[in-house]
């Protein structure tokens, strides 16, 4: 039910390794303002050890680690890890910090070695996510709690929405694609806890959260709207419309919200389960 069949762009960690600067300046921001609101339900302790899965270019471990958080943050792509080790020592918090090469759906981890979990539109967007939270849960302590943000809303994901209909402007109306985003396979929540389901999870709560992609201005997020695989391959796709529909999205923007910063609304779900057990129980079971 979770596989995405075929492989999309943004599943493949090795054509992120093209993306991590501009990933970084222009979509990083609107994910970690999630990020920040998954990290206040998650209520960590400095002496929390956290896992940060599929961390991207480090967004979400960077603030945890400065609240005082020991963290570890995996992601598939050599660059993006990279990334993170350079930011964490640029921002002395290499103590706390650390980032590892690593298949989250296949983590290097002994099992319950980790207090608390957190993936950003993460293991939502892996090829098979089931097993992606099937392995959070493992490295979970009993009782340790994870936070999965995932999209939903798709008609209020304002950049996409803007380029569709930028292009309509410029071919006509279009079909809808024939497969959905991978991303977008979780937008129900029914479809959502279902996949916490599929590892056990308990789910405390999904919440609804809505934040704003911001730009400089409009022709500048076109000059940098390829911030991922995805997106890339979107684009690419354009062939020689690319130019004239790129500029239709700025020219609506622009009337929009005038020739300075502008702001794309996004919503996502932020889920938080928690792993069956406690550390009292564990506690109890060793002194019996």
């Amino acid at each position: 039910m979770y596989l995405s069949t075929p492989v999309q762009p943004d599943q493949q960690p090795e054509l992120w390794d093209d993306h991590v600067t501009v990933y970084e300046a222009v979509f990083e921001p609107l994910t970690s303002a999630f990020a920040r609101r998954a990290l206040d339900r998650l209520r960590l302790m400095p002496a929390n050890r956290l896992l940060d899965v599929a961390a991207g270019s480090g967004g979400a471990a960077l603030l945890a680690a400065r609240f005082g958080v020991d963290v570890l943050a995996v992601d598939a792509s050599p660059r993006m890890v990279s990334r993170i080790l350079e930011r964490a020592a640029e921002a002395r918090i290499g103590e706390r910090l650390r980032a590892k090469v690593m298949d989250g759906t296949a983590l290097a981890l002994p099992d319950a070695s980790v207090d608390s979990a957190i993936s950003t539109f993460g293991v939502v967007l892996f090829p098979d996510a089931a097993a992606g939270m099937r392995e959070i849960a493992r490295v979970l302590k009993p009782g340790g709690r994870v936070a999965v943000v995932t999209w939903t809303e798709p008609e209020q994901y304002e950049i996409a929405t803007r380029l569709i209909g930028a292009i309509a402007a410029v071919r006509g109306p279009q079909l809808p694609p024939p497969t959905i985003p991978a991303q977008l396979r979780f937008r129900e929540e029914s479809a959502f806890r279902a996949l916490f389901g599929t590892a056990n999870l308990n789910v405390e709560e999904i919440v609804r959260a809505e934040e704003c992609l911001q730009a400089p201005s409009a022709r500048w997020l076109a000059r940098h709207v390829e911030f991922a695989p995805g997106m890339a391959a979107w684009l690419s796709s354009l062939g020689n419309d690319r130019e004239p529909i790129l500029e239709a999205f700025v020219s609506a923007l622009e009337r929009d919200q005038g020739v300075g910063e502008i702001s794309l609304s996004a919503v996502a779900f932020i889920g938080i389960g928690t792993r069956a057990g406690s550390a009292c129980s564990r506690i109890k079971a060793s002194r019996d």
